[in-house]
């Protein structure tokens, strides 16, 4: 049947019109079509494709790191450092890889335009050996967090390998938030420029284009 239904198809004649030759009704004309299609789509892809697919990778071969907001008082923050870099590092410190010690850097960059020094207050966790991920705790609604992985030796305090994303912890009620005032002076028409402008950070623009 599908045959006749192809042959015909090629040969110009509309759906309807294969539907009249053939005594059957549209519906089933289209049915056979976009199963026949369906079949071809198949034969395509080989089998191993559908095996590979469902693999996830270990590693994606970046240096990077990803923080999201869990909830108001929590970022999860997970990463990547290439074994390139780690031996980079390694040869400048001089010291293996394994015995440096590693740390995530958290700095509060509320309203600022970051420059890597200027943050409100920033603390340090000490992370375990091979630890990729971590859940960032206690921190502060409705505040913007950057995060550095880095690492420590005797010789330095803290040296950044990756910079995260600004991530800005959500509120927990209905509070309003740090620009709700300013933009209520900016549209009445107290200020000229509103006063949020000056401390919008382009940090995360600046990162996508780069």
């Amino acid at each position: 049947m599908i045959e006749e239904i192809i042959a015909l198809k090629e040969r110009g004649f509309t759906l309807k019109e294969i539907a009249n030759e053939l005594d059957l009704s549209v519906g089933k004309i289209q049915y056979r079509l976009r199963k026949e299609r369906m079949i071809e789509e198949k034969k395509i892809v080989p089998k191993q494709f559908y095996r590979i697919s469902r693999e996830i990778p270990t590693a994606y071969k970046l240096d990077r790191i990803v923080a999201l907001p869990q909830n108001p008082l929590c970022i999860y923050a997970y990463w990547d450092i290439q074994s390139t870099t780690q031996h980079m590092i390694s040869h400048q410190f001089t010291k293996p890889w394994r015995e440096l010690r590693k740390k995530l850097r958290v700095y509060d960059v509320s309203d600022l335009q970051f420059n890597g020094h200027n943050s409100h207050r920033f603390f340090d966790i000490q992370l375990p050996e091979m630890t990729n991920n971590w859940f960032i705790r206690n921190l502060e609604e409705n505040r913007t967090y950057i995060v550095d992985v880095g690492v420590g030796s005797e010789h330095c305090d803290f040296f950044t390998i990756v910079r995260s994303n600004p991530i800005e912890t959500p509120r927990s009620g209905p509070s309003q938030g740090r620009h709700e005032e300013p933009v209520k002076r900016w549209q009445s028409g107290d200020l000229e420029t509103p006063e949020w402008h000056e401390q919008f950070s382009t940090y995360s623009v600046y990162r996508l284009l780069k």
